[in-house]
């Protein structure tokens, strides 16, 4: 099957990365892909490559990350339309901070999502009716497998990070609700009250619930279009979680190496930080390799996954996440990943700190993470999720 895998922009170059693996896992599958290159944007020969593509053969699927499943030609025709063959959307972010493209999204187009929560959103505030196929794929671990060596001792000398938190800060000072009418700002005000009282509760569950609350009727037509506005919860309960951990790591004292964009401002005051600056995907994947543990805020994602656990795994190191549904169940928490709660977040951390601190508890980790994402979380476990959701795609289409 011939398969046309397109590249957008992303920060950091990751979603670039995943692409290529993700081209080399078709092909190990005995597919033929085809990379189309639109990270700089869609150029004059955008339509003219994937009409020149589908004249040479059947297309099987069209696959992208996050984008291009509302662009249109200007015949009007959605990119499945042109190769006549499903497109796969896969959202690596939340799908409704991309409402726009949801909005103008082709109705053939099959969507996957990283997080099963978000698969209920997208049925709840769309229906059922309104795309071909919505469905769940989790991320996939990227980059190189890096080999622990045979023991704790061989491994250490690499291992020169104890604590890598890669990803952007971002202080959850601005609301986006902060300029709307007095009412609207204190629903969203509980919204995110309720979010952040639970271990975790999806966007939508904190919207409806503070609706209910305000005796309103979640189920009303008259407000659909605001329960498609749950980005502004999730992104603010998001940067609260970060920042949260940020500021336990430092009531403990626990030194984190940090990567990733927005950290200047809080140097002064974090003197538990090293700064690494905003390294690429691929830097940062380097990194990985040379750390003991890596700590991850898996993004709000409760019942999902974030590609840093996988790929640290892969890199050698090993992971700890707050938890998730999805760890919880693909993984032996305190065996293969290490999984803190946000109801108990200093001992969780305190505890990630001292698997840091013991090169052999983080070597017997990482070693039985890396054993369990060889087997189950690489792009070519991830091809066969994206095959059956273009064939559910095509006939619905």
């Amino acid at each position: 099957m011939r398969v046309i895998l397109i590249k957008g922009g992303s920060a950091y170059g990751a979603l670039g990365l995943f692409i290529d693996e993700l081209a080399a896992a078709f092909a190990a599958a005995g597919h033929e892909p085809i990379i189309l290159d639109a990270s700089a944007g869609r150029g004059a020969d955008f339509y003219p490559s994937l009409e020149r593509y589908a004249a040479e053969g059947p297309i099987g699927l069209v696959f992208t990350f996050n984008i291009f499943g509302d662009v249109r030609d200007d015949a009007g025709r959605f990119i499945g339309d042109i190769v006549q063959a499903p497109h796969v959307v896969q959202f690596v972010d939340y799908p409704p901070s991309h409402l726009d493209r949801l909005e103008a999204m082709s109705p053939n187009a099959a969507l996957l999502c990283v997080d099963e929560s978000h698969v209920e959103t997208l049925l709840a505030t769309y229906g059922p009716e309104r795309f071909a196929h919505v469905g769940f794929s989790p991320h996939a671990a990227a980059g190189a497998t890096v080999s622990l060596g045979a023991d704790p001792a061989s491994c250490a000398p690499a291992r020169t990070i104890p604590i890598l938190f890669p990803g952007t800060f971002q202080a959850p000072d601005e609301v986006r609700w902060a300029q709307m009418p007095e009412t609207v700002q204190r629903l969203y005000e509980a919204a995110v009250e309720i979010a952040l009282a639970a271990e975790w509760t999806p966007a939508l569950a904190a919207l409806d619930q503070a609706m209910v609350d305000f005796g309103l009727d979640p189920t009303d037509k008259a407000v659909a279009d605001f329960r498609k506005t749950t980005t502004y919860i999730h992104e603010y309960v998001r940067a609260h979680r970060r920042l949260q951990v940020l500021n336990a790591a430092r009531t403990l004292g626990i030194p984190l190496h940090v990567v990733g964009n927005g950290y200047e401002g809080r140097l002064a005051d974090d003197p538990n930080l090293t700064w690494g600056g905003a390294v690429g995907f691929a830097a940062g994947l380097n990194l990985m390799a040379h750390s003991r543990v890596v700590l991850n805020v898996n993004a709000n994602f409760g019942a999902g996954s974030h590609e840093r656990p996988l790929s640290a795994m892969n890199a050698g190191a090993a992971a700890a996440s707050d938890h998730s549904g999805f760890y919880a169940a693909n993984f032996r928490a305190g065996e293969e990943i290490a999984l803190y709660r946000w109801r108990d977040l200093e001992a969780g951390l305190a505890a990630i700190a001292a698997l840091a601190d013991d090169p052999d508890a983080a070597f017997v980790m990482a070693q039985a993470g890396q054993r369990r994402v060889l087997a189950e979380h690489r792009w070519t476990n991830r091809v066969a999720t994206i095959i059956a959701a273009a064939e559910a795609a095509r006939r619905r289409s």
